[in-house]
């Protein structure tokens, strides 16, 4: 167990022995009534002297009490609790010069429990080394128990307040009378002969606290009050001038009228606190504005900054999953960019403000930092409702608890140089490969056009019409009949060989992109075939469609054939019913030679029927050429429509695919880049 410092074992001289002893007899006589001990501890020597009441307290026996006893016989008896706290409140005294007090309980064995209050004031050699520390230890079991002080002798609790270095005064309100202790004279720069009233008082308060302390005496005198008192105010020196801050602490007795009779209370000096709360105010400023002119330079640094920077919290629901983000601070990069004033950013939901980080993946590469810890980059195209779109880069580290930075930039144009690029090449790869398939199909054309097409039609139209103008006299019905469906074949020649050259263009032929909207285009698809539609008694629901660069006659034939198929390719006696709908796709799910070749977003635009619909293993045939999956006979056309479609959808950048079921009808996908 820690000790009490010891100073070394001093000799004294023979006078100054007895001088300390006569003082300790003549201060044990005033102090022998009540619960009250006195105490003397010859450091030197180790050695603590006594009242009979002291030794009570602790048990000692009488044949030990005139002898004085180490300090730790009674350091022994306070309880462990309170054991260490106490030696370190004696060694704090002894060191500082300080008034030393402490309250403990004492708890040995077979000793009665009790508290006690113990107060005391060292002296010291000529080397400041401490000789001795003596005061008085309080019963005071009944007011900790009770909250109720004990009442002791006049003469115990001046010795006790005088050793603390505290004030009191007594305030008779019936009579006008008011008595200070010395040390309450000496706070008011008063000499201990000085008569005092309450006058006095107030004119030895500073002038700027003199009213309101005075309002407080008067109200705590007021019948209706609680009876406590605690002012703190300044004090200018009657002889000297000094200013001192006093803490005052009093409480209200009435007597059995119920006036009150006296007032009771203590001052304490507390100008060293009040210039240490001073000093302390003068540094926490200090450094407030220190603070201030870094937050003012970091901030000034994140303006200047190019990049995008947003702190922000992460909002959770009552299950703790993260729902949104509330964007707690933003730079100068992020308002500009954005064309917002701060307070359409600063406090508000990172989902209300920019809601397409959802959609694109951001909102969760967040929810990871914030959950996992990782830093993260990601850099993907954005789009939103509120018409914000582009390529964006993305950096985002986690911060305290759920707080994330997030970093970005808007790096379309860079991007679109990249791909531009990227681009290029593609083009140039897809150029070599469609001039390799132009090339080849304009070969097949070329033949099938000079010998099997053009010279069988050539003879036909010839015979037909030779007969027709030389003979048609003297044919009979039936004659006429076949020089008809002659006619008729060479029409359907005829639209073969439109089909061929068509096809053949879109290869060999491009045309110049404007801006198109597909909502328009179909409109006068479905507007052309209106004759058609009414017959099949076909429902055709068109949702919002976008707009794209490309050539609007070709998307017009495009879509035409899409749905001149969806309506001739329906089960008979069922209506056909037409959807035509749109949407943003993400990479991955693109058709594979898509991704291969771009990487700019794409619409897919779908056009569903309930129709016959076909075995999708047969899929890649009907994009080709002449290749047909139903009988001719009934379900007429070229079988050359489909790979018309296809070719103007490549001619866009883009492709057709399809998906169906033979019974449950087909869905073609078309395929074209975001403008």
């Amino acid at each position: 167990m820690n000790q009490p410092l010891a100073a070394q074992p001093i000799l004294l001289l023979p006078d100054e022995e007895a001088l300390l002893r006569r003082s300790y007899d003549q201060l044990q006589t005033a102090l022998s009534i009540g619960l009250i001990a006195t105490w003397f501890w010859d450091i030197g020597n180790d050695l603590v002297y006594g009242d009979r009441n002291l030794f009570q307290f602790f048990g000692v026996t009488e044949t030990q009490e005139q002898a004085g006893l180490p300090l730790n016989t009674f350091t022994n008896n306070i309880h462990p609790d309170d054991r260490s706290r106490t030696i370190e409140l004696i060694n704090e005294a002894l060191q500082s010069g300080t008034t030393y007090e402490a309250e403990y309980r004492i708890d040995g064995e077979g000793l009665k429990s009790r508290w006690v209050l113990a107060r005391g004031q060292a002296t010291y050699n000529e080397q400041q080394l401490p000789l001795s520390l003596s005061g008085v230890l309080i019963d005071v079991t009944d007011r900790k128990r009770a909250e109720i002080r004990s009442q002791v002798t006049e003469t115990s609790l001046r010795l006790a307040v005088e050793s603390a270095r505290i004030g009191t005064w007594d305030f008779h309100p019936l009579t006008g009378e008011l008595i200070w202790s010395d040390r309450c004279k000496e706070l008011f720069g008063l000499p201990s002969t000085a008569e005092i009233n309450y006058t006095v008082f107030l004119q030895g308060l500073h002038p700027d606290d003199r009213q309101q302390t005075d309002q407080a005496v008067q109200d705590v005198l007021q019948p209706d009050s609680n009876g406590f008192f605690i002012c703190e105010y300044r004090t200018i020196g009657f002889n000297n001038g000094q200013l001192r801050w006093i803490r005052s602490n009093g409480q209200t007795f009435t007597n059995k009228q119920g006036a009150i009779e006296r007032f009771l209370g203590t001052v304490v000096d507390i100008t060293a606190d009040k210039e240490n709360e001073v000093l302390l105010q003068q540094r926490v400023h200090q450094q407030t504005q220190a603070l201030e002119i870094q937050a003012h330079q970091l901030r000034t640094t994140l303006d200047a900054s190019l990049n995008s920077i947003i702190a922000m919290t992460a909002i959770r629901n009552e299950t703790g999953t993260i729902v949104d983000f509330m964007m707690d601070t933003a730079n100068e990069a992020v308002i500009r960019s954005n064309f917002m004033t701060p307070d359409q950013i600063i406090g508000r939901r990172l989902l209300a403000v920019f809601p397409g980080n959802k959609d694109n993946g951001f909102f969760d590469l967040y929810i990871r930092v914030v959950e996992i810890g990782a830093s993260e980059q990601s850099t993907q195209y954005y789009r939103d409702e509120f018409g914000l779109e582009g390529w964006f880069e993305v950096s985002a580290v986690k911060q305290d608890n759920d707080s994330v930075v997030v970093t970005f930039n808007n790096i379309t144009e860079r991007k679109k140089a990249e791909l531009s690029a990227q681009q290029q090449s593609a083009e140039l790869k897809q150029a070599n490969a469609e001039l390799k398939r132009s090339n080849e199909s304009l070969q097949q054309f070329a033949h099938i056009a000079s010998h099997d097409l053009q010279e069988p039609l050539r003879r036909i139209q010839a015979f037909s019409d030779l007969l027709k103008a030389q003979f048609a006299d003297n044919l009979s019905d039936g004659e006429t009949d076949m020089i008809r469906r002659i006619q008729r074949s060479a029409q359907r020649m005829q639209m073969l060989v439109k089909d061929l050259l068509l096809y053949s263009k879109l290869s060999t032929q491009r045309e110049p992109f404007t801006t198109v909207a597909l909502t328009t285009v179909v409109d006068d698809v479905i507007s052309d075939l209106e004759m058609s539609i009414s017959e099949k008694s076909a429902t055709i629901d068109v949702g919002a469609l976008p707009t794209v660069s490309g050539s609007s006659s070709r998307l017009r034939q495009l879509f035409q054939n899409l749905l001149v198929n969806a309506l001739k390719f329906s089960p008979p006696n069922v209506a056909p019913v037409i959807q035509i709908r749109s949407r943003m796709v993400q990479h991955d799910e693109l058709p594979t030679r898509l991704q291969e070749l771009h990487l700019y977003p794409f619409w897919l635009i779908t056009v569903t029927d309930n129709g016959i619909g076909f075995d999708e293993r047969y899929k890649d045939r009907i994009f080709t050429p002449f290749q047909r999956l139903h009988d001719k006979t009934t379900y007429s056309g070229t079988g050359i429509g489909l790979a018309i479609c296809q070719r103007v959808a490549e001619s866009h950048g883009g492709m057709m695919d399809v998906t169906s079921q033979p019974g449950e009808g087909s869905t073609f996908k078309v395929f074209l880049p975001v403008l």
